[in-house]
């Protein structure tokens, strides 16, 4: 237990008790008769209102700066939430979570040197990031990573190996070989977002103040005294208000999963929550995000995200993945149980969505996409954790049930309607809207053939039933505006469309290797040929289970290497910032390397690996020794 020096109050965690210390000493000096009332007032409010207290600091400093302009003061310096990186070099590159060990949990499972050196300030501390320098293992001149030295399996060999407790998708990893982003705009709409909405009455306060601790207080407390403070220090802001919707149906999600249940229950607890879902915290991971997992899954348009703008469901998951990949402020733990229910509170609400909505409009039905979007990378997130029980969950349950909720939208079949030359502010955010859907589209069917490729999990979507577009090219795709987006497009050929998805896979197949290359084959992208190789992986699982009899190994052998081909000159044509856009998709040769050697064995059946038999499975031991067979044939 954990008593205050300065009142007789008692809290169990330490945190909590630094938490109402912080309430008893303000942010910044104060001096004037008002500005002490209005430091007693934030601890009532602090007091009151559990969820504040994480933007209390900043309500203060907007307070200051009120005062400074009143009375012809200097302004206070511009805040700067989160503290200094505490984690060892390596964690600190990753992005990863650090216990801060000599040596650290992370680099002693995987067997890496463990330092701690002078390091830079965070790329997702809060506050405007500049551009930085390029990582010393990237050339200007040679576009693919040089951590190739591990062999055609970097990827896959983090993913598969037994020794990987943390960051097992290499999403840190892979995000060192990626652009750093300019968060200003993110920090901009979390400042906006902190603007106070909706009022304390006098009422309102006098009813929360009902304790002997807070009588003295009520006499001097009416609406002339509010009335001397501005509406941002007394009322609270949207994204405050969200976030206590949140926690409390949280709470409310984890009471239920536990209900009926002779286990001992485990319940999500609010002050836990509170202290976790604090402002700081927020825009810390949201940062986070975009600089990591982001790269991999990049179905969120960073340009237009507005953090105070976004449902309940898309801010929980990507502040759940900023998490994964940052350390929380104030020390708070990271419990899985909030992952469980996470996940639970999302896919409840794709149970019950409607599927008769119409995609003619896509920013019509913005929160279904983005309660689809959050669903996406909850799913990926839980891959991420080394459970057998939840990857089970996902495979079967969560996962198919995404892909039935996207089928019945008809987002599989969604074309780009007709793209003018140029646009305004409103006709690129339409598009921008009708591309959100494609690529929730192409990067389910990726999900799918990851659970095919990985763990030998039977395809819930067939590569047939994609009628819908290739994705852009991430250059169009992180375009700021609309005035960039119709720059880039400009310098790009339209001379030979793109065709859908399931044509582009059967021209694949059928155009012979001596043939030259599809006309419209140099107009793909990297992401599209990630998209490309893993549906050739899934026909090949297919054709190897029987699935798909009609189609013989030499065919797809054929659009393998027509993939190469392709491969070859779409990746050596890259300029240094294009590659900086790539996140998984710079590991998409791996995929090749991997079916060519399944393609190579499945001629050969005296070759006996447990990999290639028809059992789904939730464990990666079958996949990593096969991994290991095939980087030593290839060394």
């Amino acid at each position: 237990m954990f008593k205050c020096s300065q009142c007789d109050k008692i809290y169990q965690r330490k945190t909590h008790l630094h938490r109402h210390e912080a309430t008893r000493t303000p942010a910044h000096p104060i001096h004037t008769t008002a500005c002490l009332q209005l430091s007693l007032l934030q601890k009532i409010f602090f007091e009151t209102y559990s969820v504040i207290n994480s933007a209390q600091s900043e309500v203060t400093r907007r307070h200051t700066k009120l005062c400074a302009k009143k009375h012809d003061q200097p302004l206070p310096p511009a805040a700067k939430p989160g503290r200094k990186r505490q984690s060892c070099d390596a964690c600190f590159a990753a992005k990863a979570a650090c216990d801060r060990k000599s040596p650290c949990s992370r680099c002693e499972a995987i067997g890496r040197q463990c330092t701690f050196g002078i390091q830079q300030p965070s790329p997702t501390s809060i506050g405007p990031s500049s551009p930085m320098k390029l990582p010393p293992s990237l050339s200007m001149t040679v576009p693919y990573p040089t951590n190739r030295k591990s062999g055609p399996f970097f990827f896959l060999q983090h993913f598969a190996s037994p020794s990987v407790k943390k960051d097992r998708l290499a999403i840190g990893e892979t995000a060192k070989f990626s652009m750093r982003r300019n968060l200003e705009s993110i920090y901009s709409h979390l400042e906006d977002a902190l603007i106070p909405s909706e009022p304390f009455s006098t009422s309102t306060l006098s009813e929360s103040l009902q304790g002997p601790e807070f009588s003295f207080l009520l006499p001097s407390i009416d609406d002339s005294l509010l009335s001397q403070f501005s509406s941002d220090v007394l009322f609270p802001s949207k994204l405050t208000n969200q976030l206590t919707d949140l926690m409390t149906e949280l709470v409310e999600t984890s009471k239920s999963m536990v209900s009926g249940t002779t286990e001992s229950p485990r319940v999500l607890d609010m002050m836990e929550l509170t202290a976790l879902f604090g402002v700081p915290n927020i825009s810390t991971f949201i940062s986070a995000f975009f600089q990591t997992l982001h790269w991999h899954l990049p179905i969120v348009h960073f340009p237009t995200f507005n953090p105070g703008n976004v449902s309940n469901p898309l801010l929980l998951a990507i502040f759940l993945a900023g998490a994964s990949y940052a350390t929380p402020l104030d020390g708070v733990s990271l419990s899985p149980l909030i992952f469980d229910v996470a996940e639970e509170y999302i896919f409840r609400k794709i149970l019950n969505l409607t599927t008769t909505q119409s995609f003619k409009d896509p920013t019509y039905i913005l929160p279904t996409v983005q309660l689809i979007q959050g669903a996406l990378i909850m799913e990926m997130l839980q891959f991420g954790r080394d459970d057998m029980v939840t990857r089970r969950r996902i495979r079967i349950m969560r996962h198919p049930c995404l892909v039935s909720t996207v089928r019945s939208l008809g987002i599989f079949q969604l074309k780009r309607g007709t793209d003018p030359k140029t646009h305004d502010d409103r006709t690129w955010r339409i598009l921008v809207a009708e591309e959100v859907c494609i690529r929730i589209a192409c990067w389910v069917f990726l999900a799918d053939g990851f659970l095919t490729v990985c763990f030998k999990n039977h395809p819930a979507l067939s590569i047939f039933e994609m009628d819908c577009h290739l994705p852009w090219p991430a250059e169009l795709w992180e375009a700021e505006d609309a005035a960039t987006f119709d720059k880039i497009a400009a310098t790009q050929s339209n001379e030979h469309a793109i065709p859908p998805l399931k044509d582009v896979v059967t021209q694949l197949l059928e155009t012979s290797e001596t043939e030259s290359l599809i006309p419209w084959s140099l107009s793909l992208s990297p992401e599209d040929l990630l998209i490309l190789i893993y549906a050739l992986s899934s026909l090949a699982f297919q054709t190897r289970t029987g699935l798909l009899k009609f189609l013989p190994f030499d065919t797809i052998f054929r659009g393998a290497k027509n993939w190469k081909r392709i491969w070859d000159s779409v990746i050596g044509s890259l300029d240094q910032k294009q590659f900086l856009h790539l996140g998984y998709p710079k590991h998409a040769e791996e995929l090749w390397w991997l079916l060519t050697a399944t393609l190579d064995i499945a001629n050969s059946p005296e070759q006996g690996f447990a990999y290639l038999n028809n059992t789904a499975t939730d464990e990666l031991g079958n996949l990593n020794d096969f991994i290991q067979w095939c980087h030593q044939s290839t060394k």
